[in-house]
């Protein structure tokens, strides 16, 4: 049986984003796991508070080794400088093992944009290779911040997401006409992040870009949509254009789940 458009890009979304927020809800557990216990987390020790809302929130934090005194070159100090010195080999083996899921990250996200449009399914490999090493990424930056808080970001961010598509598909409006409008506050909001890196921004302006951020990125959502009903009306139904337009509406998620976070983190 033929299947729709609609389906078959809904069906790539879901698989790519349901490998994201399970791994990094999965993550997050896991290190609550690990606090309860009493045990480090990928060499992570944290520290559990309550939020204003009286959740648990965990705090990574750095080992720190406690040095004793005692007269150099005895047996003790000695197996304190190994204990530091496995302290610093764990923190930069963890470090290297991000920077490492950063690299591979950042080369299939560009590598499925440009090579999707060519090969479909080269571009739907990197697009899970992006996906899951997108998951630990993101898992981290929410425990870096307030992970009650990024739970509610991603709740919002899907609430949002149905809205838009609502709306971009049955509201019999043509949004097309945003196209130009969209283009040139994205070239806006990259403007403001190079801005930010020179010249840095006060934590109400962060926000005020990231409100910005998270309006243009659901503005994107609505005409991704829309772009997708007016594909399927036409007749167009076929793998490629459903992995492109997919494609398009993932980067649109994961940007407005990352300026909702910022915001939060920031507020």
């Amino acid at each position: 049986m033929e299947t729709s458009l609609y389906f078959k890009t809904a069906l790539i979304l879901a698989t790519q984003l349901g490998i994201i927020f399970v791994g990094c809800f999965f993550l997050i557990s896991t290190a609550k796991k690990a606090y309860m216990e009493g045990r480090l987390f990928f060499g992570i020790e944290f520290i559990g508070r309550k939020n204003s809302r009286g959740e648990l929130d965990l705090i990574p934090i750095e080992q720190a080794p406690i040095i004793k005194p005692n007269e150099s070159g005895s047996p003790l100090k000695n197996r304190e400088d190994q204990s530091t010195k496995d302290d610093k080999q764990t923190t930069t083996k963890k470090q290297t093992l991000l920077n490492k899921f950063m690299w591979v990250w950042m080369i299939s996200l560009f590598g499925m944009v440009f090579l999707a449009p060519g090969s479909t399914s080269i571009g739907l490999m990197l697009m899970t290779i992006s996906s899951i090493t997108f998951a630990p990424l993101l898992g981290v930056m929410m425990l870096e911040m307030d992970e009650n808080d990024g739970l509610r970001a991603t709740l919002l961010t899907c609430l949002i997401t149905v809205c838009a598509a609502l709306v971009g598909m049955y509201s019999g409006i043509d949004f097309s006409f945003m196209r130009g409008f969209l283009f040139f506050g994205l070239c806006a909001l990259l403007l403001v992040g190079f801005g930010r890196i020179f010249f840095g921004m006060t934590s109400a302006m962060i926000r005020l870009k990231a409100i910005c951020g998270a309006t243009l990125f659901s503005l994107f959502l609505v005409y991704d949509f829309n772009r997708l009903k007016q594909l399927s009306d036409i007749g167009i139904n076929d793998w490629s254009t459903a992995l492109k337009v997919a494609i398009s509406i993932y980067l649109d998620i994961l940007n407005l789940l990352l300026e909702i976070m910022q915001a939060m983190g920031d507020s």
